[in-house]
């Protein structure tokens, strides 16, 4: 893709039919102004925010991912009554994938992550409006009726089982649509980062790490393991804001999926759930 007479990283699906080349031009234009009123202000403490941000948005895109790879088994195997809840969380996932890259978003000491499902259908909807007013508007539609379903299937546990669901809509295009604009913005991210900051700044500290791998729900504390290896390599090997798909490693991608699979091997009749080939984890987005 070539506009800006930048390198953008990725071969995008989407985004060349949500506005012309000229179109896109001027909103990334646009979108790096707003980077640079941060990046010229930069110091440890944006840089170690932003790259963790920008580390989580990559683990929405995987979650995302194996969501919808467990939609295509359930599917196939017709356990249709989980659909609606699994569809409503893989597109929430990739809205706040979103949200976690806009300039116009505070970390706020790692609040940012517990945005409300309303907020960030709103704010992904609103930055996609930059891109295509009649998209922004289907999207938010969209969201409102995954909500819906999700919540009759869930709440009101109808008679007529899914009968009344509507299944007219196209989930992967969504997702992709979302994804993409979220690596649009890493990158335009990483430009105005490189252009304008001082390496010393390149930090992360181990407060922004731990609001990533240490998690209280109820009460109930979890530690995430993995997500520290891979937060403490991207502090010692890249402490800063990459765009999303540099961000993303071979062992990343392979250590998030396999934690779904179970003890056999990928060469199973199961391999769509259990994550099978590589390729088949590139549904929405190129992960590596």
């Amino acid at each position: 893709m070539s506009f800006q007479s930048r390198e953008w990283f990725y071969s995008f699906r989407e985004l060349e039919d949500l506005a012309t080349k000229q179109e896109l031009d001027k909103i990334s234009s646009r979108i790096i102004k707003q980077y640079a009123a941060i990046t010229k202000n930069w110091n440890k403490e944006l840089n170690s925010e932003w790259t963790c941000r920008t580390y989580f948005a990559t683990n929405m895109i995987l979650n995302a991912t194996v969501l919808l790879k467990n939609a295509e088994y359930a599917e196939e195997k017709n356990l249709r009554i989980v659909k609606p809840y699994i569809e409503y969380y893989a597109v929430l996932s990739l809205l706040r994938c979103v949200v976690y890259t806009l300039p116009s978003q505070q970390w706020d000491n790692g609040k940012l992550i517990e945005i409300s499902h309303s907020k960030a259908i709103n704010l992904a909807s609103d930055w996609l409006a930059l891109f295509n007013k009649s998209e922004a508007q289907e999207l938010k539609g969209f969201c409102k009726l995954l909500k819906a379903q999700r919540e009759l299937i869930s709440y009101r546990a109808p008679a007529s089982g899914d009968a009344n669901l509507d299944n007219s809509y196209d989930v992967i295009k969504i997702c992709t649509i979302l994804a993409e604009l979220a690596q649009f913005n890493s990158v335009l991210l990483e430009a105005s980062v490189k252009k304008n900051t001082d390496p010393k700044d390149f930090v992360v500290h181990s407060d922004d790490i731990s609001k990533i791998v240490n998690v209280t729900i109820e009460g109930i504390e979890f530690y995430d393991r993995y997500d520290a290896i891979r937060l403490d390599y991207i502090r010692r090997k890249g402490p800063y804001p990459s765009n999303l798909l540099c961000t993303m490693t071979e062992g990343q991608t392979e250590d998030y999926i396999g934690a779904w699979d179970n003890d056999e091997s990928f060469e199973t009749d199961d391999s769509i759930y259990h994550g099978g080939s590589p390729c088949e984890w590139q549904t929405i987005f190129d992960i590596p």
